[in-house]
């Protein structure tokens, strides 16, 4: 029996954060495997994990480090201690923020990297502290995921040694269809586009309220729905100074239940990011039967496959022809429905464990060639 710790120090207990859904549903896959036993540590508590695994994982619970780097490098030797006690065989660092050492092979998975991508969404000191942990966890690591092509072809960009050692193991949809109530009362009365994520710079959200408003004249009923934080207030901010009388509707922290409501009664899901490194949201919707509209950057068209209309995430006029497309044209959607769900099938969770599992095997066997320097 292999034995993995599944390392997540970095993310808040508690909060499933887009990282910590996909490692929470890659460990349900796992479990269910008679060869793998999972070691989960994080700042997570029994009481909080799902209850549908929590009790076939061991629980180890960190407190989450409020500097990361110190973190990283008390990893390499807390990590190991906590492997020698679990007799663990492989770290899975299920980011970048992980362990360096520990357990008789290690693996990273690497989500984005928009501190190199988008260098100007974070400052200097953030860019360089992150430069050096992620070529100290490529290094000491024996085999990296990205979990797009888009994010492979990023890292072998920016870090030229992992060339040949980055292997792509997408994700699937966290939100089960067949689990999820059909005919839930509507959240949000009138047509609406639904914004999903917190309003970080690579989001570009405020692209989505120029488009709105540039619409308003013509469908002034049209609302802009955003499941997410947005501190800098980019949706409503932007309506706003453009003087549109747009309606804004935000929510936060909401069930998966309340979530896939508002898909289903979407006019669309916009996606109008920079950069993505995979973009759950986006299969989310599909599986859900609601149309996506997606930047034509990044990992989001590798994704979203056929099923979306794509646009320049510069083009503000570009997106707001979409949106009128899918208004005044019933045809366009249901295509666009269509073709999601078989895009969306693509990709399983039973695919994702399988890809692990057989890597988790590459690994351990020496299959794949020792970590070197970047």
């Amino acid at each position: 029996m292999k034995r993995i710790l599944l390392n997540m120090p970095s993310q808040f207990g508690g909060k499933p954060s887009g990282v910590a859904r996909v490692a929470f549903a890659l460990i349900g896959e796992l479990v269910r495997r008679p060869d793998v036993a999972v070691v989960l540590r994080s700042p997570w508590t029994r009481a909080e994990l799902p209850a549908a695994w929590r009790d076939a994982v061991a629980v180890v619970t960190v407190r989450r480090p409020r500097i990361v780097v110190l973190d990283v490098l008390a990893q390499l030797v807390t990590v190991p201690a906590c492997c020698r006690r679990h007799a663990i065989d492989v770290v899975l660092n299920i980011d970048p923020y992980g362990a360096g050492a520990g357990g008789r092979a290690r693996i990273v998975v690497v989500h984005d990297l928009y501190f190199r991508t988008i260098p100007q969404s974070t400052g200097p000191r953030e860019a360089l502290t992150t430069d050096w942990i992620f070529r100290l966890m490529l290094a000491r690591n024996h085999a990296v995921v990205a979990v797009s092509d888009a994010t492979r072809r990023d890292l072998e960009q920016h870090y030229p040694a992992v060339r040949g050692r980055a292997r792509v193991i997408p994700s699937a949809s966290v939100l089960d269809p067949a689990a999820l109530a059909v005919g839930a009362p509507a959240e949000v009365a009138g047509p609406y586009v639904l914004a999903v994520g917190n309003a970080t710079h690579n989001k570009n959200f405020g692209l989505l309220a120029e488009a709105v408003a540039s619409i308003a004249h013509a469908h002034p009923d049209l609302a802009v729905v955003h499941v997410g934080e947005d501190p800098a207030d980019a949706v409503a901010g932007t309506l706003r100074r453009l003087g549109a009388a747009s309606r804004v509707v935000r929510l936060s922290r909401i069930d998966d239940q309340r979530l896939a409501a508002l898909y289903r009664g979407a006019l669309c899901l916009c996606v109008p990011s920079f950069a993505e490194g995979f973009c759950l949201p986006v299969l989310e919707a599909q599986a859900l039967g609601c149309p996506v509209v997606c930047s034509d950057r990044s990992a989001t068209p590798e994704v979203a496959g056929e099923g979306a209309l794509t646009f320049d995430p510069t083009d503000a006029g570009a997106l707001a022809a979409c949106l009128r497309r899918l208004i005044e044209e019933p045809a366009l959607r249901e295509s666009l429905v269509a073709k999601g769900r078989s895009n969306q099938a693509r990709y399983t969770w039973d695919a994702t464990a399988r890809g692990y599992a057989d890597l988790l095997d590459a690994v351990l066997a020496g299959a794949d060639p020792p970590p070197r320097p970047l």
